[in-house]
C-alpha cells in the first residue's frame, strides 16, 4: 500500500506539473488578448457616447472583474510600461481608433486589492485565481482619459487548491481500491500461512481452497500436493511400523516356547528376560503406531481436573504427586491423547524423581503446565536426546526401573500436535523441570480471577 500510494502520488504530481507548465503560456496569452479586446470595445462605446451620458454607461459596463473610471489625467503613469501588452492593446484599438501612440496609451500590471483576503474559496469554486490585473489608461479624442483595471487569469501553479484536491482525491481512491486489492491478494496468503502452521501440528488437516491470484493459486496447489505427499509418507511409515511390530510377535512367541523347553539355568533365564523386553518393545511400538494413526476428535475439557485426576491416579499406585491450581482451566484438545502425554510426564517425575509437583499458570498467549521433581536430574547433553524413540538414560532411569524409551517421544508428539511443545531443564535446587506449553487459543478460563 505504501509503495502504491507513494508511487502514484509522485506520478500524479509530476504529470500535473508538466500539464500546468505546458498550458501556462497559452493561458496567459489568451487572457491578455481578451483583456485587450475588452478595452478596445468598451473604449469605442465610450467614445461614441456624449460626455454627459458616459458616467451612466460606465456604471452599466463595470463589473466585479473590471473597474472603469474617467479622469482628466491618466491613472497609469508612463513608467513602468509593459511593452508586450502595450502592443496587444494597440493592435486591438487600431480598428476603432487607428494608430495609438504611447503618449495616448499607458499599459501596466498590478495586483488585486482582495489578494490574501480569504477569497481562495471563491476562486476554488469559480475557476482560476484572479490575482493579477491589467491597468490601461487611454486618452479619448476629446482629451478625456478612460482608465481600466481588469482582472487577468494566470496559469494554475503546482500547489493550487485544484491540484491539492486532485491529489487528495487520487490518494483516497488509491487507499480504497488499493486496500480492497491488497486484501484480496493478502487473504489467501494469510490462509496459506495459517495452513502451513496447522500442517506442522496436524498432517491430516483439510486441503486449502485453490483461489486468489494466479501466483497464489499455484503456491496453494503446490502446498496441497506437498501435504498429500507428507500424509502418504507418514501413513506408509506408520503402517510399516505397525506391520513390523505385529509380525514380530509370532517369532517372539515361538522363541519363547522353545526357550521354555530348555533346561533351567542362567542362560535360559537371561533369554526369557530378553524376550520379555522384546515383547514389551513390540507392544509399545504397536501402541505408538496406533496413537499416531488415531483420529480422535477434539472437545472441551477441564485441564485442571484432568491434571488433578492424573495426580490422584499416580498416588493410588504408590507414587507421590501433588497438583496446585484453584479453579477451572477449560481446554479444547484431544482428551485421551493429552491425558496420556501428561500422565507419562507426571509418572516419570514421580517414579524417577521421588515426587511430582505439578502446577499450571497462564502466560500472555499460552497456558503452561510445569512438572517438577526432586531427583538427580539429567545431564545437559541428554535433555534433547531423551525425546528420541527408544532412547533411555542410564542410572536412575535404566531398563530395570521400567520403560523402553517411548514415553517422552509419545508425549512430545501429542503436545506438538496441539500446537505446543515440551521443554526439559534441570532445576538449580536439584531435580528436573518439564514445562508443557499449549497455545492460548486452545485454552480459556471461564473464571480468570480464580487462581
Amino acid at each position: 500500500m505504501i509503495v502504491l500510494l507513494v508511487g502514484l502520488t509522485l506520478s500524479h504530481l509530476a504529470s500535473t506539473y508538466f500539464l500546468s507548465f505546458g498550458s501556462h503560456d497559452t493561458t496567459i496569452a489568451t487572457s491578455e488578448r481578451l483583456c485587450a479586446d475588452h478595452v478596445a470595445v468598451i473604449a469605442h462605446l465610450i467614445e461614441k457616447v456624449p460626455s454627459a451620458e458616459r458616467a451612466a454607461l460606465l456604471g452599466d459596463l463595470a463589473g466585479t472583474l473590471t473597474d472603469i473610471s474617467l479622469s482628466t489625467q491618466p491613472k497609469v503613469g508612463l513608467t513602468p510600461q509593459d511593452e508586450d501588452e502595450l502592443s496587444l492593446v494597440q493592435a486591438a484599438l487600431r480598428p476603432h481608433f487607428g494608430a495609438v501612440g504611447p503618449s495616448r496609451l499607458h499599459v501596466a500590471h498590478g495586483r488585486t486589492a482582495t489578494e490574501g483576503d480569504g477569497s481562495w474559496w471563491r476562486n476554488l469554486l469559480g475557476g482560476f485565481p484572479h490575482d493579477r490585473i491589467m491597468q490601461v489608461s487611454l486618452q479619448l479624442k476629446d482629451g478625456q482619459w478612460v482608465n481600466f483595471d481588469m482582472a487577468m487569469v494566470r496559469g494554475v501553479p503546482l500547489w493550487s487548491p485544484h491540484t491539492v484536491l486532485s491529489t487528495v482525491a487520487m490518494m483516497v481512491g488509491v487507499l480504497v481500491f488499493g486496500g480492497w486489492a491488497t486484501g484480496w491478494v493478502g487473504r489467501p496468503l494469510a490462509t496459506f500461512a495459517a495452513a502451513a502452521d496447522r500442517l506442522g501440528r496436524d498432517v491430516n488437516a483439510p486441503r486449502l481452497p485453490e483461489n486468489g491470484p494466479r501466483e497464489v493459486r499455484r503456491a496453494v496447489v503446490a502446498f496441497n500436493e506437498m501435504q498429500d505427499r507428507i500424509r502418504r509418507f507418514v501413513d506408509d511409515r506408520t503402517q510399516m511400523l505397525a506391520a513390523i511390530s505385529h509380525d514380530l510377535r509370532s517369532p517372539i512367541t515361538r522363541l519363547r516356547l522353545r526357550t521354555e523347553l530348555l533346561a533351567e539355568g542362567e542362560g535360559r533365564d537371561k533369554m526369557l528376560r530378553d524376550l520379555d523386553e522384546m515383547e514389551a518393545m513390540v507392544a509399545s511400538s504397536l501402541d505408538f503406531a496406533r496413537d499416531e494413526a488415531a483420529d480422535e476428535p477434539g472437545q472441551d475439557i477441564d485441564l485442571a481436573a484432568t491434571l488433578e485426576a492424573i495426580c490422584d491416579n499416580t498416588s493410588d499406585i504408590g507414587l507421590r504427586a501433588a497438583f496446585e491450581w484453584d479453579g477451572r482451566l477449560v481446554c479444547h484438545c484431544r482428551p485421551a491423547a493429552i491425558k496420556r502425554a501428561l500422565s507419562n510426564l507426571i509418572e516419570n517425575a514421580a517414579r524417577y524423581g521421588g515426587k511430582a509437583m505439578v502446577r499450571a499458570h497462564r502466560l500472555e498467549r499460552i497456558v503452561a503446565v510445569v512438572i517438577e521433581d526432586s531427583g538427580p536430574g539429567i545431564a545437559e547433553t541428554e535433555l534433547d536426546k531423551v525425546f528420541n524413540p527408544f532412547y533411555r538414560v542410564e542410572g536412575s532411569r535404566n531398563r530395570k526401573t521400567g520403560g523402553i524409551g517411548l514415553g517422552l517421544s509419545v508425549a512430545r508428539s501429542i503436545v506438538r500436535s496441539h500446537g505446543g511443545d515440551i521443554r526439559l531443564e534441570n532445576r538449580v535446587e536439584g531435580g528436573l523441570r518439564a514445562t508443557v506449553t499449549i497455545p492460548q487459543g486452545a485454552c480459556h478460563d471461564p473464571h480468570p480471577d480464580r487462581r
